[in-house]
């Protein structure tokens, strides 16, 4: 297919070197930074613009990877007829399109990326949208070029999925985060916890993040969890966060502290 990519950010370019190795043309990247543009588009080998009114009408498929919330206000300026577009969001509904556009649809790409990071795209799940049967076969053929775990889901699912994903991704880096503060005032080294992070999420994934859990909440054990409070007392944000997150615990095991 022949794809315009709206957006040089951390999807957009992980998506776009992914498309070209399928052997999909990009034509143009789009992008309000210029600096942003001409690097995406030096990776792709095809042009790019910083001004809405220059993008090619000649594509299949245009790909909005913007940021949730500039992609209503931009689809104003984008005026496209009889071409598919879609946008990348986990968060965003469909219905975002209106009328204004006769085929239109969601790829969502359910990963964290990064520029500096290399992504196997092949391991990278899809989820999928189209607003009639022909787009849907079209973008999910596009999907597939890719990524064989292609999974079409309507924008309501496709939202609780996000929601999980914030939680089970964003939310767990911050506390890797809060870990790599407590060992830094020791001058221990964060990739000390690795094996223990790695093997976390591997055994969540094969048995069950609820069959998987560990720790002094999960034992009930009262003593430990106290004394890790009293450590945090000069860190009361943390303090707070490991007490709720104990409770939590507590609840879902059955435990009693």
């Amino acid at each position: 297919m022949k794809i315009v990519l709206i957006g040089a950010g951390n999807v957009a370019t992980h998506l776009g070197v992914a498309l070209k190795k399928a052997k999909h043309e990009i034509l143009q990247v789009y992008s309000r930074s210029e600096s942003s543009s001409r690097e995406l588009s030096q990776k792709l080998r095809c042009k790019y613009t910083t001004d809405v009114k220059s993008i090619f009408a000649a594509a299949d498929l245009y790909i909005i990877s913007i940021s949730d919330h500039a992609i209503k206000e931009f689809l104003k300026y984008l005026s496209l007829k009889n071409k598919i577009i879609v946008h990348t969001s986990g968060s965003v509904p469909m219905k975002i399109f209106g009328k204004k556009f006769t085929n239109h649809g969601v790829i969502y790409p359910l990963q964290s990326f990064s520029k500096e990071r290399n992504i196997r795209f092949n391991e990278v799940p899809l989820l999928v949208e189209g607003n009639n049967a022909a787009t849907f076969s079209a973008i999910a053929s596009l999907a597939r070029s890719v990524s064989p775990f292609v999974f079409e889901m309507s924008s309501a699912d496709r939202k609780t999925v996000h929601l999980a994903a914030v939680i089970a991704n964003n939310f767990s880096n911050h506390l890797f985060v809060q870990a790599e503060k407590i060992l830094m005032k020791k001058n221990i080294p964060f990739p000390l916890l690795g094996p223990l992070m790695h093997e976390t999420v591997i055994k969540a994934i094969k048995v069950t993040p609820k069959a998987a859990q560990t720790g002094p909440a999960k034992r009930g054990d009262a003593k430990i969890i106290e004394e890790h409070l009293a450590m945090l007392k000069n860190e009361p944000s943390l303090q707070k966060i490991y007490k709720l997150l104990s409770e939590s615990i507590e609840q879902e095991s059955g435990q009693r502290l």
